[in-house]
């Protein structure tokens, strides 16, 4: 049975397992794919989940009290914006992802939006093909420092 909890902005136990989800997701993703742009250190990582964690909602997804999946959603205007979402390795191909973009979804048409928009790793063909089949379109695309990411959106 999944429990999803929103992590508070002091929640540091929750906050270290955010961290180590994302932190097995980048090294799967770079053995796998060959894809490093999540490939960090640890401490990295749980650096980055900080620091989202101040202007984001983080949430993580429990399974059987063991924490399988986590990802962020920020509200703009009409849009909510996810990032960061990840399962643990381990639990991959059981339906999580899925799970977890309903929920996203849940959480937009809560907020009152009318439409979930994320950027995905121009290489991440996986994610891309994933996202589409959940009906998200590419709208556009970004750089970052080091990468192009897509720009994916969904109207609710």
């Amino acid at each position: 049975m999944y429990i999803l909890k929103k992590i508070g902005k002091l929640d540091v136990k929750n906050l270290n397992k955010v961290a180590h989800i994302l932190n097995a997701c980048g090294k799967d993703m770079a053995n796998k794919y060959n894809l490093h742009h999540w490939d960090n250190v640890y401490v990295k990582t749980l650096v980055i989940v900080g620091l989202c964690n101040l202007k984001n909602n983080v949430y993580i997804l429990f399974n059987d009290n063991k924490a399988v999946a986590t990802f962020m959603t920020k509200q703009s205007g009409d849009a909510l914006h996810f990032e960061k979402l990840g399962t643990l390795p381990s639990e991959s191909g059981k339906g999580i992802g899925s799970f977890c973009m309903n929920k996203i979804e849940e959480i937009a048409k809560g907020t009152n939006c009318k439409k979930v928009v994320m950027e995905v790793y121009e290489p991440s063909q996986h994610a891309i093909s994933f996202y589409k089949h959940k009906g998200y379109e590419v709208i556009g695309m970004t750089d970052t420092l080091k990468y192009k990411e897509l720009i994916m959106e969904k109207r609710i």
